[in-house]
């Protein structure tokens, strides 16, 4: 396959995710179409869409030309050359709808699922072609997030491998390759080990949840967000990282249950600042609004740095 941008791509689901990853490739120039189950929803999907096109060109990560955007509950006219899923996690409807994708693609089109949890065999068991189905997992919001995971199902082809990576590159992204179908893949698995012990920080009294959350942001996330850890460590040095490790890893949690904090939260109805209150205490109407803009500044930032870097 050819290693361009493809002309057209398909989009199945108008989620948050769907959204971003339509904005994303309508910013690279690809003609977009987004299908959803409920046409009522089309007009609102399209302006978010759009919405979320125009940030991308004021905050400097994208630029003209554009591609265009269409938004549909079917039916759609293939073939597209890319199809990428963004439904919710449920292994048999995305077996499903891939299903049914997968008739609207030609025989060297790429049939990708943006599941964060699901395994690819599962999803990919009624498919005519199972070679051309890989993971391309994005991030929220997938249209600033740099990261995207490639991963590869136990029948995906490295041609498919490599066009996605490819295409990721062109789209801005930085792609990594989940060479086998583990739960959680790579980042999210990273994410959880340190949420895992900063509930343990917590709730053994060491430190409050607004100390880790500084700690991250004006610390680890800092620098890692510059340099990664593992070179982080080679920058330190090896026998300053093995006499920490030494006197560290034993001490670290260990627990595989739900941290008690967060259950007696949730008991409590807590859901986050969608619903003014969480972790950190309740949060005012405005909150979501004031979080996501700090958020995307930030991304926007290292989205562009990442640009300069490639090029």
């Amino acid at each position: 396959m050819s290693q361009a941008l493809p002309g057209r791509a398909l989009v199945i689901g108008g989620g948050a995710m769907g959204v971003g990853i339509a904005a994303a490739l309508v910013a690279a120039d690809v003609d977009t179409t987004v299908l959803l189950r409920r046409p009522d929803a089309a007009e609102a999907t399209h302006r978010e869409i759009d919405r979320r096109v125009a940030q991308l060109l004021a905050l400097g990560v994208a630029s003209r030309p554009l591609g265009t955007a269409s938004v549909t509950a079917g039916p759609v006219r293939g073939p597209f050359p890319l199809v990428v899923e963004s439904i919710a996690e449920d292994v048999e409807a995305k077996r499903a709808v891939l299903a049914e994708a997968e008739a609207m693609t030609d025989e060297l089109g790429v049939l990708t699922t943006n599941t964060s949890s699901l395994r690819l065999g599962e999803i990919g068991r009624d498919l005519a072609r199972p070679e051309r189905l890989a993971g391309w997992h994005w991030f929220n919001p997938a249209e600033l997030v740099p990261l995207v995971e490639v991963v590869s199902g136990p029948a995906t082809s490295a041609e498919v491998v490599d066009w996605l990576t490819a295409l990721s590159v062109s789209l801005g992204k930085q792609p990594i390759t989940v060479r086998r179908d583990v739960p959680g893949f790579v980042a999210n698995r990273l994410q959880y080990a340190l949420l895992r012990e900063a509930y343990a920080l917590v709730e053994a009294g060491v430190c409050d949840m607004a100390d880790v959350d500084r700690a991250v942001v004006a610390g680890v996330g800092a620098r890692w967000a510059a340099i990664g850890p593992f070179t982080a460590m080679d920058a330190a040095g090896l026998d300053v990282h093995e006499a920490v490790a030494a006197q560290l890893f034993p001490q670290l949690d260990r627990g595989t249950e739900v941290p008690a904090l967060l259950r007696s939260l949730r008991a409590a109805g807590a859901v986050g600042v969608k619903g003014g209150s969480g972790l950190r205490g309740d949060y005012p109407p405005d909150a979501a609004h004031r979080l996501a803009a700090r958020r995307d500044a930030t991304l926007a930032m290292l989205a562009r740095a990442a640009r300069e870097e490639s090029r």
